[in-house]
């Protein structure tokens, strides 16, 4: 089932995708279940994989000078593959996390190509005139809630110490979380496009640069002729808790989960969201479907994912659930993360087993 779908899990098509499997896999006890996307690795896969410039958005911080471990070596690894297939790729955070992308770059043997970014108000409106991306990926970014706040998996706020990327993919023309939720009364208001419910750009506008088929119209195979306009990205978001870009799409099944989750749920969507235990682990999941659908193996190992880690830690950042300086992601040890790894490596290989 296409991300861009409304379909429980209940309802999906009845195929076994070792990937989305491993996916799901719900070690915080978050509920996951509720708001699982099936075939959405795959999905985003699909129009990732002929992308010509991508922007990666990434880093969470916690408290203050906390950022998290989660997040940044999603993104690495992620944008190494889509290196390797081809694209441009650039990496968009803050300062607080400017060190922690960086050394997960590093570790990688990756190019440190950072787009750094404070509290602007013209932030979106200068990156993408700049970037021009074909895509727009964020991976565990917090997305802000409808009242206009973010917030972390306590409800705590985490406005002062997150600037605002979420901006990139309310400005890029679609409506944030395609207009499931939107901010209270005198709370800072996303952007709608006019048209339907669906989301589609008004008339005039610059075309949607995303598909998820084979050969949809609109796909990105083909560059745009000298001249023609610009196309809208094609977003996709990847998260694990609820509060960051992308959930604006699954917001009615987060308020199933109680207050918390309601208050914490963003509003901000995305055209391809990924759901998984770690968030980590849903930009490894579509690097695994990647390789999929390029026949070649795109991942990295569990040693690299160790090293990837640790240099995080070393520049500064925390475990997002257990606050402490340590080698672990969301209460995890790197042992669990490893083997993630080479499931979804093998679940690659095996492909999708009809029920």
């Amino acid at each position: 089932m296409i991300a861009s779908g409304a379909v429980s899990p209940a309802r999906a098509r009845p195929t076994h995708d070792f990937i989305d499997q491993i996916l799901a896999l719900d070690p915080g006890r978050r509920g996951i279940a509720t708001f699982f996307r099936p075939g959405a690795a795959l999905a985003a896969a699909r129009t990732l994989r002929r992308a010509r410039g991508v922007l990666i958005v990434t880093g969470f911080t916690v408290k203050p000078d906390t950022p998290e471990t989660d997040g940044p070596p999603g993104a690495a690894v992620l944008g190494r593959a889509l290196r390797i297939l081809g694209a441009r790729v650039r990496y968009v955070t803050d300062r607080v996390n400017a060190p922690i992308v960086t050394a997960a770059l590093t570790a990688l043997g990756e190019p440190p190509d950072m787009v750094v970014r404070g509290d602007d108000p013209d932030l979106a409106h200068d990156v993408l005139a700049a970037e021009r991306p074909t895509h727009l990926v964020a991976i565990e970014r917090p997305g802000r809630n409808r009242a206009g706040d973010y917030l972390s998996m306590r409800g705590e706020s985490v406005a002062a110490w997150n600037a605002p990327l979420d901006a990139l993919f309310i400005n890029r023309g679609r409506g944030a979380g395609s207009n499931r939720g939107w901010p209270e009364k005198g709370a800072a208001r996303l952007r709608r496009s006019a048209g339907s419910n669906r989301g589609w750009p008004e008339t005039g506008a610059p075309r949607l640069f995303c598909s998820s088929g084979r050969r949809a119209a609109g796909s990105n195979r083909r560059r745009p002729e000298k001249g023609a306009r610009w196309r809208r990205p094609c977003t996709i978001g990847i998260g694990d808790g609820g509060n960051e870009i992308g959930m604006g799409v699954v917001r009615a099944r987060l308020r199933r989960l109680g207050p918390l989750a309601t208050r914490i749920a963003s509003v901000v969507g995305v055209d391809h969201l990924v759901v998984a235990g770690v968030s980590n682990w849903g930009g490894y999941g579509v690097v695994a479907s990647l390789s999929r659908l390029a026949r070649r193996d795109l991942l990295h190992t569990p040693e690299l994912e160790r090293r990837l880690v640790e240099a995080c830690v070393a520049a500064g950042a925390s475990d997002g659930v257990t606050r402490r300086r340590e080698p672990t992601v969301d209460g995890l040890p790197i042992e669990v993360h490893g083997a993630v790894v080479e499931l979804l490596r093998l679940a690659a290989r095996s492909g999708i087993i009809p029920a």
